[in-house]
């Protein structure tokens, strides 16, 4: 029998800087992972999507030492998430995606470059 799974990885950049509210808060930042193709006509596309990542536990000690620019691998868990909030007098559902991050690693600091 296979068991579910919540798995995923990530290699990207940081948009900026982690930011925790407390000492106790998770830390949280986000990621950009680009793909590139050739459409149809030959021509060169590119998609860059943002990731949100939630850092929770001793992972956050290493989480706070990232800068934004740096090139980082994220092992974790997709957590789908969702509020209602009111908009012009009617109340709308807002949903939002977040991994959880299980490991971090760095892959090429931006004071350094790709390696």
């Amino acid at each position: 029998m296979i068991n579910d799974l919540n798995k995923t990885l990530q290699i990207g950049r940081l948009r900026a800087d982690p930011k925790q509210q407390s000492d106790n808060a998770p830390v949280t930042f986000s990621i950009a992972t680009s793909e590139k193709w050739t459409d149809d006509t030959n021509k060169w596309q590119e998609r860059t999507d943002w990731h949100n990542i939630v850092v929770f536990g001793n992972l956050r000690t290493y989480a706070r030492k990232l800068k934004k620019g740096d090139r980082i691998f994220v092992e974790g868990k997709l957590r789908n998430n969702h509020y209602e909030k009111e908009v012009g007098g009617e109340k709308v559902v807002i949903y939002n995606a977040e991994i959880l991050a299980g490991a971090i690693e760095l892959v090429a600091s931006k004071d350094i470059g790709d390696n």
